[in-house]
């Protein structure tokens, strides 16, 4: 902070005034580092006032924030910086998206895995035994890692702008002497959310093909496993994807696009929170390799000419997941106020992308936590931990650190290290190096606190003086905990008593459920808002009565407690091929030999989207490759016939529609074609698979939160399509409601 002490000394009535040329990246550097309290910019804020000039204000303009978006993240500008409220009214006015975008990203990720990492560097080593010092306090960041890690993140914005950003300047505003429609401006912000989904999808494409493909030889499964973990996935996710986009045709119908996929995007916790560990994996195994790395240059050569680097493009992903909620609060600013529906789904469309960021964030939050917790784990000894009996089912850590503790019958003071958990205590003796030696286990649902000592009692060691009470339910024992500061007991006491609300929440005493706090396997969501529990431990509470999955902040609003349905039954294994037309039989869809007119005529009165797949009759011309199937379906007004081709491909045979895409099987080819537009074979045909023909509707007896990604859930008295009853047997039926499709329990419906 040298430049500091010479912008201080020169500076008139004690305001540091920062140069034109830094300005920028100071406040970007006070962005990056607030959550991590760096010290040399929080020691830099708090000794003087910072100013800023009207010319820095306006360069800030370039960066086009919304004044709603400047307001929504006031949180966050309040907390970076120490202005006065003018300025920041001053700075909201400005119209900064991109400044705004980047911090967003920063304080999501990288600045609270530095808070993690923090923890981790702390606990490994032993406090020193200065009597001011608390212990806790993150280690100072220097500045060359911090702005190391900045300026690597802003490039990653570059990367992301260059690779997936709508080329094509944007409507003139006012100021440019422009005149503009507010529906030209809506219209714009559509096409930019449509056209940068089709670029991001072509950067997925193009990891596979010039990257996961041509790597593949060289590197070992494991490796290329870790490297593009989740690529394939969210490359088919973002192509259905920007199918349904380009067919929504107006607020209501894009807005639904979210929603439905809103649960396809979970997949990006866990691609976010492997990123590190890919591009680690990535650098490990071309410095290893030169053949590999010599591979690697010549991908990233064709692939853009060398301009960006495979390990920069694997963060693409991360970037474009956190770009839908902002696109959605523009189009929510640009849409006219008088079309009420539109504006209420997209901003419901919004809160749900919010969600999903959250639901990232905390799944990566947690996978950093649950390292932390291994490496704790791995550094007690004399500790029996069984498979059944691991350190993450004690929660999250909530603090560690080092305590006098004195269990009432022994008189004798000790010296403990301590790690506070969500549902217990951790007491052990420090030892040698990074060791800690176990002691005993507190369950914090057994005890409860006391503070009645007010005073600083002075002691043998006044400086372990300051105390508070840890004593059992039913007064078998107690401790008298010391801690050296009141500051330090404060933060204890704040922690066990988080702790303890997280155990037993106090709103569960206004209610009839009995919620128990539940680490799900599966991404679940609360039963009263919607909303996804978030992370990987400890998600949310379950009742143990009717099972109710929900928030803390939503046990207040769980109602009453009644009887649970009938458990359902196991989860059906995915369905194998269907090659054969006894097989098809189980289809709603498949109807068996028919012609072209017969379809037509039984089509012809059905809703557009109703589809079937029906056996030619015997004797009509046949094409090369042609089967026996033919697909009509309902579409704007008209019936169309598709025929279905097969082709032997490396001894498979593989059936399409056009040589745009191939399929393992007809069934294959349907399902995909339910959640994709049939555009990508015939350019007219901007139409899915929505309604099989042979269609059965069914009335939900009771809930069901389906707890897999392939499930349906019900809410009782809701209408369901029975797509499929392929697996009756083991108790399930495939059903649709709205656009959401997936199995659920046969008894909890009953037909129509």
């Amino acid at each position: 902070m040298r430049g500091y002490e010479r912008c201080k000394s020169e500076a008139p009535n004690g305001t540091v005034s920062v140069p034109a040329q830094y300005q920028g990246l100071f406040i970007s550097l006070l962005i990056h580092f607030w959550p991590i309290r760096f010290r040399a910019l929080r020691t830099f804020h708090a000794v003087r006032p910072v100013q800023f000039s009207s010319r820095a204000v306006h360069t800030f303009s370039s960066f086009q924030l919304s004044t709603v978006e400047a307001q929504r993240h006031s949180w966050f500008l309040r907390g970076s910086w120490s202005f006065s409220r003018r300025h920041l009214q001053r700075f909201t006015k400005c119209r900064c998206r991109r400044l705004i975008d980047s911090a967003w990203r920063l304080v999501v990720f990288p600045c609270k895995r530095r808070e993690d990492e923090g923890r981790r560097r702390r606990f490994r080593r032993r406090e020193g035994d200065e009597a001011g010092d608390d212990g806790d306090s993150e280690d100072p960041v220097g500045e060359e890692d911090g702005y190391g890690a900045f300026c690597s993140h802003a490039q990653s914005e570059e990367i992301y702008q260059d690779l997936c950003s709508l080329h094509q300047p944007p409507p003139p505003t006012a100021a440019q002497g422009g005149v503009i429609s507010g529906g030209d401006k809506r219209e714009y912000v559509v096409q930019e959310l449509v056209e940068t989904e089709r670029n991001y999808s072509d950067v997925l494409t193009s990891l596979l093909r010039h990257f996961a493909r041509p790597l593949g030889s060289l590197l070992r499964p494991e490796e290329s496993a870790r490297i593009f973990f989740g690529i394939k996935e969210l490359s088919e996710i973002h192509v259905g994807f920007h199918s349904q986009l380009r067919e929504a045709h107006n607020g209501s119908a894009l807005a639904q696009v979210f929603l439905d996929w809103r649960e396809k995007f979970l997949i990006y916790g866990d691609y976010c929170a492997n990123l590190t560990i890919a591009q680690n994996a990535l650098q490990e195994a071309c410095a290893r390799n030169e053949v590999l790395n010599q591979e690697v240059i010549r991908c990233q050569q064709k692939a853009n000419n060398g301009k960006f680097k495979l390990r920069d493009i694997l963060s693409v992903p991360m970037q474009r997941i956190l770009k839908y909620h902002l696109l959605l609060d523009k189009l929510v600013e640009e849409t006219p106020r008088e079309w009420v529906e539109d504006r209420r789904r997209l901003s419901k469309a919004r809160e749900a992308m919010v969600d999903v960021a959250q639901y990232i964030n905390e799944v990566k939050r947690d996978s950093d936590t649950l390292d932390i917790i291994k490496d704790i784990q791995a550094s007690i000894v004399d500790w029996d931990v069984t498979e059944d009996t691991q350190l993450k089912d004690f929660g999250r850590l909530l603090r560690d650190g080092e305590l006098r503790v004195k269990a009432h019958g022994d008189q004798k003071i000790k010296a403990r290290y301590a790690f506070v958990f969500e549902q217990a205590v951790l007491v052990c003796k420090a030892g040698k190096g990074d060791q800690y030696c176990y002691r005993e286990t507190l369950r914090l649902d057994d005890y409860r606190l006391e503070d009645r000592i007010g005073r600083r009692s002075l002691g043998k060691d006044s400086r372990w003086s300051y105390q508070w009470l840890l004593v059992h339910k039913q007064e078998y024992t107690a401790y008298t905990l010391y801690a050296r500061t009141d500051e330090q007991k404060q933060t204890w006491i704040k922690a066990l008593q988080d702790a303890m609300d997280n155990v037993n929440p106090a709103a569960c005493h206004s209610t009839t459920h009995k919620f128990r706090l539940t680490t799900f396997d599966t991404a679940r969501s609360c039963q009263r808002c919607g909303k996804f529990l978030k992370g990987r431990i400890f998600q949310g509470y379950r009742c143990d009565v009717c099972r109710l999955a929900v928030h803390k902040q939503c046990i207040s609003n769980s109602g009453y407690c009644m009887p649970a349905p009938p458990p359902p039954p196991p989860p059906p294994p995915p369905p194998p091929p269907l090659p054969c037309e006894q097989a098809l039989s189980t289809k709603l869809w498949f109807v068996g030999e028919m012609g072209r007119d017969a379809a037509a005529h039984r089509l012809e009165p059905r809703e557009d989207g109703t589809y079937m797949l029906r056996v030619r009759p015997a004797g009509q011309p046949r094409l090369n490759n042609e089967t026996n199937y033919a697909l009509s379906i309902k579409a704007d007004g008209a019936v169309k016939h598709i025929r279905v081709f097969k082709r032997d491909v490396d001894g498979a045979d593989l059936y399409y529609l056009s040589e745009s895409r191939f399929f393992k099987s007809v069934v294959e080819l349907i399902e995909y074609y339910e959640r994709t537009s049939l555009s990508e074979n015939f350019e007219r045909l901007d139409q899915r698979l929505l309604w099989p023909f042979r269609r059965v509707l069914a009335k939900a007896l009771f809930d069901f939160h389906g707890g897999e990604r392939n499930q349906l859930s019900l809410r009782r008295g809701c209408r369901v399509v029975v797509l499929s009853k392929e697996g009756d047997a083991r108790g399930w039926w495939k059903g649709k409601i709205g656009d959401q499709v997936g199995f659920f329990p046969k008894k909890y419906v009953e037909e129509e």
